[in-house]
């Protein structure tokens, strides 16, 4: 059993900082110290520190302080030993040839889904989409998070809903728990799931889940794209290549699949 061991507030303090300059493009030492409620020289220390390491930049001309991409690299260097990432790397790059549309990998991190990865369509019409790789969406009206939802243990997606966003974000979102375990109960029945847009007006999108070798999904994988394209027979068609994709992926991380 791990040991419980008191934070340390010096380190408390830089993981804010680094937190609150992640989502603005700058920001003063003031703003800094009233986010970690600190005094300024403090944060000052900590921002040179960080600055020394390569993780801060100051503008010189406003003396505020922005991340570096340094962050971005070592989240990287994690995300290529994720088994998961991989060992989809080939199979997305298959269903980007194959569907020319845009092609998302996605697990579940803090009760959202989280995009690992993502393909963008070679085609002129396509829709900007709101995501992009290292960004969370909510679980219920997407494609991948259903998916995921749908093979979770009982225990495990009740926990995941008590913490779920139901805030409709288009006029096809999912409506409540009932809904929702009704669009689950067809996932299930046929091995993958759609976001009729659900999620952002104007997508559509059809994912499958990837297993790990202890028969646990951990991920799925989207083939997705504007509604003028996705119609429902080429969604059709689609779920049957996206589905076999997930199940390559699902086999090089070790799934026996025992019916």
């Amino acid at each position: 059993m791990m040991k419980t061991v008191d934070p340390v507030l010096s380190v408390l303090k830089t993981i804010k900082l680094l937190e609150t300059l992640s989502e603005q493009e700058e920001v003063g030492v003031t703003e800094l110290a009233e986010a970690v409620d600190g005094n300024k020289s403090t944060v000052y220390r900590f921002l040179n520190t960080l600055a020394s390491l390569g993780y801060v930049r100051q503008n010189k001309t406003n003396e505020k302080y922005t991340l570096t991409l340094k962050l971005f690299q070592v989240g990287v260097q994690v995300l290529n030993r994720l088994d998961i990432h991989k060992a989809s790397l080939a199979v997305m790059e298959e269903l980007a040839e194959y569907s020319k549309e845009t092609i998302h990998l996605a697990s579940m991190e803090n009760h959202q889904v989280f995009y690992l990865d993502k393909i963008e369509s070679p085609l002129a019409l396509r829709v900007a989409m709101g995501s992009a790789q290292g960004r969370f969406a909510p679980a219920v009206c997407t494609g991948v998070g259903k998916v995921i939802l749908a093979y979770l243990s009982a225990d495990e997606k009740e926990e995941m809903l008590k913490h779920a966003d139901w805030t409709p974000r288009t006029e096809n979102s999912v409506k409540d728990a009932v809904d929702l375990e009704q669009r689950l109960l067809e996932i299930r029945k046929c091995g993958w799931g759609f976001d009729m847009e659900e999620n952002e007006q104007g997508v559509r999108c059809v994912a499958a889940p990837i297993f790990d070798n202890r028969g646990i999904v951990c991920g799925a994988v989207s083939i997705s794209g504007p509604s003028v394209r996705m119609t429902k027979e080429k969604l059709k068609k689609l779920a049957v290549k996206v589905k076999e994709g997930a199940g390559r992926i699902s086999d090089d991380l070790g799934y026996i699949d025992r019916g």
